[in-house]
């Protein structure tokens, strides 16, 4: 075994081992404590309150060391999009210098850089807090290691996969690429209450059945009235069917399974017909008639169900988004604004705190702003950004500017600025 093998820390059974390489950034931090100097002059006000959005240009690895001593265990959503590592030229600096794929430690180097920062990150969330992480193949498989080590496999969540473009066929010798990924992940899962997103049904063809005396009633499909969760022992009880037999539930009396119903709306639902009696291998089933309409005023009903683990928001609208707002911009691939307004959109809460600490072009602080316009909240926004290519001075600072004050579109129409209750950078 080599010297640089037995330097590495071996001692876990299972997960991952790398190099671990120091920056001078981290090394600074450790020789003085950063600090952050407000620059008065970039204020953007329209409201005074209690708390303003902030834009940090600046090392992440600083800001995050700041808000871990003013914003610790703070943000409820942070949202990242780190480099992919693809080992595209000047894709990534790291130690000074740029990565690619000829770096044999490539993988090693970004997992230290990506290690140092998520631990910072994790001490900043609340106790309802998550992390999202887009991602695509080259580091998905090491990242979702690394995360269950600093964040824990227990609160883990999901790992969306998002089609990001179409007619992708030119980009690969082998199988066209048109998906990335993003990983979500809890500071304590079982703190964490998701929105569900309502369903309307009027062009869901299941609802296939029809009554003959109850045509107002509209269209219906069978769900099954036995269902398998939580055990209730007030919705575990017998059912008479049509021979006088007795259908049971579950619980002690058969499966791990109990009824959706209680028992005075079962027998609501047989006296009225909304229950359905079945009888399969010799055994019997029972129905609800779920209706496509909630009543005689043809009311499509609406179902709540959790977002669902495949998205789609397309690169395309990213740059889009951008080009009306910045014609002249230069950054490559910035992600659409509703990708993390999908993320938002998961808190029922509309007062809270939003990090993102690899900014870019300033898309998570447009998507906060557009939340709040549309539905009145009071979400704050603290985005990171460092000014390599002046990315900060004439990317990030001017959309968001622009997005809060207004400005005149690449065709030339006037767009209103979308103001909420404080901005203040």
């Amino acid at each position: 075994m080599s010297k640089k093998i037995n330097e590495l820390n071996c001692d876990a059974k299972y997960g991952l081992v790398w190099e671990q390489y120091s920056e001078a950034v981290i090394e600074d931090c450790l020789r003085k404590t950063p600090i952050l100097v407000e620059d008065t002059s970039k204020e953007i006000i329209t409201h005074i309150s209690q708390e303003a959005h902030m834009l940090i240009e600046g090392d992440n690895y600083h800001a995050l060391c700041v808000l871990n001593q003013t914003h610790r265990q703070k943000i409820d959503l942070i949202y990242i999009d780190p480099p992919y590592n693809t080992g595209k030229k000047s894709q990534l600096t790291y130690t000074d210098k740029y990565m690619n794929n000829n770096d044999v430690y490539k993988h090693s180097r970004w997992l230290s850089f990506m290690d140092k920062r998520l631990r910072l990150a994790k001490n900043l969330l609340s106790e309802k807090g998550v992390i999202f992480i887009s991602i695509d193949d080259n580091e998905v498989a090491p990242l979702k290691l690394l995360c269950n080590s600093i964040f824990g496999e227990e609160n883990f969540i999901a790992q969306f996969v998002r089609k990001n473009k179409t007619g992708a066929g030119h980009d690969s010798k082998w199988i066209a690429i048109e998906y990335d990924y993003m990983f979500c992940y809890a500071r304590n899962k079982h703190k964490v209450v998701f929105e569900k997103q309502t369903i309307a049904v009027e062009n869901d063809t299941k609802y296939k059945f029809k009554d003959n005396h109850f045509s107002y009633r509209g269209k219906y499909y069978l769900r099954d009235l036995a269902y398998k969760g939580t055990y209730n022992a007030s919705a575990d009880f017998p059912i008479r069917a049509p021979d006088d037999s007795m259908i049971y539930a579950g619980g002690e009396l058969g499966k791990p399974t109990t009824w959706r119903w209680s028992k005075d709306k079962v027998k609501w639902g047989i006296e009225n017909d909304f229950i359905v009696f079945k009888k399969r291998q010799q055994q019997w089933k029972v129905y609800i008639k779920q209706y496509q309409f909630v009543n005689n005023k043809n009311e499509p009903y609406k179902r709540k169900l959790p977002f669902r683990g495949l998205i789609e928001f397309l690169n395309t609208e990213g740059s889009q988004e951008l080009k009306q707002i910045l014609p002249q911009h230069t950054f490559k691939f910035p992600k659409p604004t509703e990708l993390v307004r999908f993320c938002i959109q998961l808190f029922k809460d509309k007062e809270i705190r939003i990090l993102d600490f690899f900014a870019g072009s300033g898309t998570t602080g447009h998507a906060v702003l557009k939340a709040n316009s549309q539905d009145n909240g009071n979400r704050k926004f603290i985005v990171c950004t460092n000014n390599e290519n002046n990315i900060c001075q004439e990317i990030t600072y001017p959309r968001l500017q622009k997005v809060i004050q207004g400005y005149t579109n690449a065709k030339g129409k006037q767009v209103e600025g979308m103001k909420s209750s404080s901005e203040i950078f």
